[in-house]
């Protein structure tokens, strides 16, 4: 069995995680928990379906609930995983804001330079999402209009003054801002709560997520993202 381990600062990243590990495979061969992680105390919050002796991959999915907290989370657990629990990856997913773009490549040095001594250093990987991951949501622009018919992707670009067919989503400043904006022309808001995450996440178009190679050149560091779930399960 392929164990996989993740690790995500919030339950929006969470949710969409599950979700989409759930649209990318195909039960029974698979299990997906999460836990969720508060300070010293590990609740499991999603349980897996299965036995373990049915399945072929196992992921488990751990959600720090704090912006900035998934190198910590990683690096107190990594060794534990993988070394006795047996997990074949660790795949930390982090946002890069409320750091400017400028500092990515710090990011990634940082990452590696807390890990890098370690022997499994290549059984881990850093994903950042360019700017939040609010910007991989807004890559499916049309997951607005299936949550409210008001919401035209035309009428949109106009409110907004953006293009969301073709604007290059990771260079929005603030992703989350402009789903608050767009919310908040149908009276509702968007404070991530997790409400507000399964609400977003169930109106998206998985099969994009999924296999659209047009739709990974627009969000590059999902694609990474992608990729290595690919790379780690065939």
């Amino acid at each position: 069995m392929v164990k996989i381990a993740f690790f995500v600062e919030g339950q929006t990243e969470r949710i969409f995680l599950e979700k989409l590990l759930d649209s990318y495979f195909t039960h029974p061969y698979f299990n997906i928990e999460s836990i969720q992680l508060v300070e010293d105390k590990a609740t499991i919050i999603t349980k897996a379906n299965y036995d373990h002796e049915e399945v072929k991959l196992y992921f488990l999915i751990f959600d720090v609930m704090r912006d900035g907290n998934v190198n910590g989370a990683i690096l107190e657990r990594s060794e534990n995983l993988i070394n006795r629990s047996g997990y074949s990856h660790i795949i930390g997913i982090r946002d890069l804001y409320p750091n400017p773009p400028r500092l990515l490549p710090q990011m990634v040095a940082d990452f590696n330079e807390i890990f890098r001594e370690r022997e499994f250093f290549n059984k881990l990987t850093q994903i950042i999402a360019v700017m939040e991951v609010e910007a991989w949501f807004i890559a499916d622009y049309e997951h607005f209009i299936r949550m409210d018919a008001s919401l035209r992707t035309s009428w949109l670009n106009d409110i907004l003054d953006i293009k969301l067919e073709t604007d290059n989503i990771e260079s929005y400043s603030h992703p989350s801002q402009i789903i608050f904006k767009i919310w908040r022309l149908v009276g509702k808001t968007y404070k991530k709560r997790e409400s507000d995450s399964w609400s977003i996440c169930s109106h998206l178009d998985y099969l994009k997520y999924c296999s659209n190679d047009e739709f990974f050149k627009r969000i590059p560091s999902y694609a990474r993202l992608i990729n290595k779930i690919d790379e780690l399960t065939k």
